[in-house]
């Protein structure tokens, strides 16, 4: 299995926020794997109040995610997670990334977090 992201390029220790979008990372020439990425998306600290509900792997062709930006897979969080109570894991899962995209980051929404 391939760590593209093993030293946490897209998110390490962010602040929550109602809306988050990640840093871009590269994938390669042409993007995409012959498999699909495994996403382990976590809070490290509880929330005092609020959660996040969302979250959603982009790719696109262009860096800056101007062009052919595409939401590879949506995941919503179940309700069931606690998140005030302290690390969370809020979703694990597989996404395949679109071959002609070649840059990834993750955009995750939350309802007032805190």
């Amino acid at each position: 299995m391939a760590y593209v992201d093993n030293e946490l390029f897209l998110m390490q220790d962010a602040n929550v926020g109602a809306t988050m979008t990640s840093s871009v990372v590269e994938m390669g020439s042409k993007g995409g794997f012959n498999h699909p990425l495994y996403f382990d998306v976590k809070l490290t600290k509880a929330m005092t109040s609020g959660t996040m509900s969302t979250i959603k792997v982009q790719s696109s062709d262009k860096q800056d995610f101007s062009t052919n930006v595409a939401t590879e897979v949506e995941i919503t969080v179940p309700g069931s997670i606690v998140q005030t109570a302290g690390p969370a894991t809020l979703a694990q899962f597989y996404a395949p990334i679109k071959l002609e995209n070649k840059f990834i980051r993750l955009v995750i929404t939350g309802t007032s977090p805190v």
